[in-house]
């Protein structure tokens, strides 16, 4: 006759013997599920095989699965020899592809200073902007009020200064810059002897600059003998240069002019007189 139990787990049954029972007081382990239970306490007996061998099918246990020769219990191990249940490694980490740090999220402080600075450099590139244009207008205003100058230093601008001042409806001539010019002669003498009242003023003028000036104009004074004003009367080049000369010429570099000026003085009888250098658009 042969014994048979079943695990409280799993409820697979199995064969076992008497010696196994005792061998640890009735405590065996499931082979399917590793469950440890006391054996006696399911344990039904199978009748007797037929004699004479007949053959028949084995018997199958009642419940869910077969008693087979596989099945057959060890005898319970002690419980520090029990092996616990294998762990299974861990499994090995993907690789980690590298793509670079991620971006970094702004905080509100970030991007208020994100945005100054945006206005602060939008700030600096309108004023930039704005010093640029500037720049360009006092650098034209200058060449229109200094054409005269820039063109008798460099001639090459001359052209361009032409142009400017076809724009902006202005004449081309020297520069008046009369302390540049000096009186090297002046001498006042009677233009006829028949004539007592009739006079000539006689003066040259050098020209010390190292481009054309203009025409100054005259600022003749006339005195009595004490030196007293008589008479003063300013003189235009248009007035004291000879006929058919251009008075928008100028006086070239560093060279002289003869002027010749006669003069009524009608009861005056000037014993002395002076004789000054003004820029020509001076009254």
């Amino acid at each position: 006759m042969s014994m048979v139990t079943h695990c409280p787990s799993c409820h697979t049954r199995f064969r076992v013997t008497a010696q196994q029972l005792q061998a640890r007081h009735g405590q065996v382990r499931c082979g399917v599920c590793l469950t440890v239970f006391d054996g006696r306490e399911a344990l039904t007996t199978l009748p007797a095989e037929p004699p004479g061998g007949a053959a028949r099918a084995p018997a199958r246990p009642v419940g869910e699965a077969q008693v087979a020769p596989a099945f057959e219990l060890e005898p319970l191990e002690p419980a520090a020899a029990v092996p616990a249940p294998a762990v299974p490694a861990p499994a090995a980490p993907e690789e980690h592809k590298d793509y670079g740090p991620a971006p970094e999220q702004l905080s509100l402080d970030d991007q208020l200073a994100l945005e100054e600075a945006r206005a602060r450099s939008r700030r600096a590139k309108g004023w930039t902007a704005a010093s640029a244009l500037l720049v360009l207008a006092l650098a034209g205003q200058a060449a229109y009020v200094y054409r005269s100058e820039l063109a008798a230093r460099s001639p090459g601008l001359k052209p361009y200064l032409v142009r400017l001042c076809e724009l902006f409806d202005c004449t081309m001539s020297p520069p008046q810059r009369p302390r540049l010019i000096a009186i090297e002669a002046s001498d006042l003498q009677l233009a006829d002897p028949a004539r007592p009242s009739l006079i000539q003023l006689t003066a040259t003028l050098r020209n010390h600059a190292g481009y054309d000036l203009a025409y100054p104009a005259l600022d003749l004074v006339l005195t009595n003998n004490r030196e007293h004003t008589l008479a003063r009367r300013v003189f235009l080049p248009v007035e004291y240069l000879e006929r058919g000369k251009d008075a928008r010429a100028g006086i070239p570099a560093n060279a002289e002019i003869t002027i010749r000026l006669d003069l009524e003085t009608g009861e005056l009888n000037p014993a002395g007189f002076r004789l000054d250098l003004l820029p020509a658009s001076a009254p």
